[in-house]
């Protein structure tokens, strides 16, 4: 799971090329800046640090994944996908439930991490690429897409690239679970908040049904499914 900065970023990091929204002449916000500074963004952040935002010591970052874990409305899922993967914590607690995992991520020497902690679970494929120029165009769709701290990184017009994507490639009786810190990061333009208003102003009269969400204090979480069938609803309870 890719996050937010709660660790300090390299002082070097502060004389970055290019530019937040704020900062342009004309107050645009383009996809070439917004990639750029996320890759030097993530670049700063993994460049002396192979747990950035201490996955495996917060009680925050597992009480989180704990969550998005019980929130997803099947126990077992044939092909899914995981964008914004990290250092491939989430994953390997992911990968027990599902058949087959793609895991993406941005930073190589954040992939070179997932490898490693994945290194043992041969259905789990850990890939390097950004979103969006990076989500598989072949005609294979997900039962399971998960997109956690990742999307405010991103473009407006490119957080709309993967919108379209997931509506072409989730499967039918697919999950798709997002989850978002709630606070502003320095320098993006987008925040948790403004990336839920937009993924519900496009699913809401969608084909997808929101299962569930959870509005804690400090991250959002939001699960749609491809099917209008509730987890009692499956296992025929109603």
């Amino acid at each position: 799971m890719s996050q937010h900065p709660k660790s300090t970023l390299p002082m070097n990091f502060a004389n970055r090329s290019t530019l937040s929204k704020s900062e342009t002449a004309d107050g645009l916000y383009t996809d070439m800046q917004a990639a750029n500074y996320a890759e030097t963004y993530f670049d700063a952040l993994y460049s002396d640090n192979s747990d950035p935002w201490q996955y495996q010591t917060r009680w925050y970052e597992k009480r989180k994944r704990d969550m998005c874990l019980a929130v997803l409305p099947k126990a077992q899922y044939d092909n899914a996908i995981e964008l914004g993967c990290g250092n491939g914590v989430f994953s390997a607690l992911l990968a027990p439930r599902c058949h087959a995992l793609l895991s993406v991520d941005c930073n190589k020497q954040a992939i070179q991490l997932a490898k490693q902690r994945l290194a043992e679970s041969s259905h789990v494929r850990v890939l390097q690429g950004v979103i969006p120029d990076s989500l598989p165009t072949a005609k294979t769709t997900f039962d399971l897409i998960v997109i956690s701290e990742i999307l405010y990184y991103l473009s407006p017009n490119d957080i709309d690239t993967v919108i379209v994507w997931i509506k072409q490639n989730l499967a039918i009786g697919g999950t798709l679970l997002c989850c978002h810190w709630r606070y502003v990061i320095d320098g993006f333009a987008m925040t948790g908040e403004t990336v839920h208003q937009r993924l519900h102003q496009a699913f809401n009269h969608s084909a997808l049904t929101h299962q569930s969400q959870i509005i804690d204090s400090d991250f959002l979480l939001d699960v749609w499914q491809y099917s209008p069938n509730s987890v009692a609803m499956q296992e025929n309870l109603v």
